[in-house]
Order: structure tokens, then sequence, then C-alpha cells
């Protein structure tokens, strides 16, 4: 029976890295607990934790800032971590706008699903996030509340619905060459939920 605290603190890990990067998440990732953790991790599911994250090898801040803008930041970044933005907007074959069949835009079918359930969880969806209820920081901390408090069919319903697209999310951010250190966490992200479900099969 592989650890639940493993998994729960895997889950809010890496929601963390997705967060940007300052003097606390640097000190995270230098933390004996979060090495020990990837370590668990690493030997219960053969994922390798990125060097491109290891303490030792993380670029200064003001590089990071650069990268992580880059990817995810608030003006034109190459590749957000954000549910809608990745599918097709809407499943509704009733619905006439000129957008629904299309990809790239947000507060699709995928965030209102989400926002209804962070709502009924009693879930606090911070501001910053008003207008993406389904940003991977959310979706995978919500993940690791299902772990904690959920039946393992539930964690693999949603992560049926709500993680189907992260193999997508590492391809747009390979072709459209984010910084490797982003590239590497799409990956990880994608890896670890797709080991983690797997193991409750």
């Amino acid at each position: 029976m592989l650890d639940t605290k493993m998994r729960v603190q895997a889950y809010i890990s890496l929601s963390s890295l997705l967060q940007h990067p300052d003097e606390e998440l640097l000190k995270l990732i230098g933390s004996s607990d979060f090495q020990e953790l990837w370590r668990q991790v690493e030997a219960s599911y053969k994922i390798e934790f990125p060097k491109s994250w290891k303490i030792e090898t993380l670029p200064d801040l003001k590089e990071w800032d650069r990268m992580w803008n880059i990817t995810m930041g608030p003006v034109k970044p190459l590749a957000e971590p954000i549910e809608s933005l990745h599918k097709v907007w809407t499943t509704d074959q009733s619905c006439e706008l000129p957008i629904a069949n299309q990809k790239g835009y947000l507060m699709g079918d995928w965030a209102h699903h989400m926002q209804e359930l962070l709502v009924e969880s009693g879930f606090e969806i911070p501001p910053q996030f008003a207008h993406c209820p389904d940003h991977l920081i959310l979706e995978l901390e919500f993940a690791s509340l299902l772990v904690e408090g959920a039946s393992a069919e539930t964690l693999t319903d949603f992560a049926e619905h709500h993680f189907d697209w992260l193999e997508d999310l590492h391809e747009t951010a390979k072709n459209k060459n984010v910084p490797e250190i982003y590239q590497d966490l799409y990956k990880l992200c994608s890896q670890y939920v797709k080991a983690d479900v797997g193991s409750l099969l």
C-alpha cells in the first residue's frame, strides 16, 4: 500500500513548483523534507526528479523569474497550465458561439466544472484564479484533498476528466521552446499523475 502522506505531499509540492518563484520556493526545494519526498516518489513510481529542479542547478531568482514569465506570466505566456486553453471550449453541441469547438479560450466547460468542485468542497478560490479555476495549481491542490479524503474511484474519475490534457501541455511547451525547467516540470506533472492514478487501478 502506497504512503498516503507521500502522495498528498507530492501533489502539493508539484502545485508549489508552478507558483511564481521566490525565496520561499527556493527554501522549499532546498529543504531535506522536499528532497526526501521526491526520493520516496522516485522509489515508489520509478519517476526521476528533473535535474533542472535540483537545488544546485536552479538559476538565480532573476533568471528564474524571467523563465516563469515567458512560460506562464501575465504578458503573452507561451504555455499557461490552464485546462480550458488546451481543450475544446465546450462539448455542448447546441452551443452556437464561434469559439465553441476551438481551443485557447478561458472558462470553458472544464473551468466551470472545476469551479463547482472547488466551491462544493469548501475550497476558497484565490482572486488571481477567478478567471481560471481550472489552473493546474488548483487542480493539483484539489487532487491532494481527494487523496486524503476521497475514494480511489473519485480520484480516478477526477484525473480522467481534469488531467487528460497534461501530455498536450508538455508537448505545447516543447513545441514553443519554453525554458527547459518548465518543460521538465510539465513532464513531471504528467508522469506523476499517470503513475499515481495508475497505482489505483
